[in-house]
């Protein structure tokens, strides 16, 4: 490798500026995200508890429930992999905190109701 110093370190710093972004504001506004959820499943729990004799055609809400149920795991996961982000590089460590204060909280919630 027979670069110059200074190239060297200017390549190192642009395949590093990830370090740079603000994680926890990042990961706190993935949580409410995720937490925004509750009103596309209850939308969904609305439009299935019509009663049979409502008429019109049935949708199947199958797909729409697999939907959420993906987003919901990658807004989650991305948001724990921000708090960590967070935490770690020390980029909005109270934000990063409550993110996942609120994130543990809403996975309670969803594990509770499925067990």
């Amino acid at each position: 490798m027979s670069q110059h110093p200074q190239a060297a370190l200017e390549i190192q710093r642009r395949r590093r500026h990830w370090r740079q972004w603000p994680w926890g504001p990042i990961a706190l506004g993935l949580a409410l995200l995720s937490v925004s959820g509750v009103f596309a499943i209850g939308m969904l729990f609305g439009a299935g508890m019509r009663p049979s004799s409502a008429g019109g055609p049935v949708v199947n809400l199958l797909p729409f429930v697999i939907a959420l149920a993906v987003a919901e795991v990658l807004t989650i996961s991305a948001g724990l992999f921000a708090a960590v982000l967070g935490w770690r590089l020390n980029r909005g460590r109270v934000t990063a905190a409550l993110a996942m204060v609120l994130l543990s909280l809403w996975v309670g919630i969803l594990l509770h109701d499925l067990l």
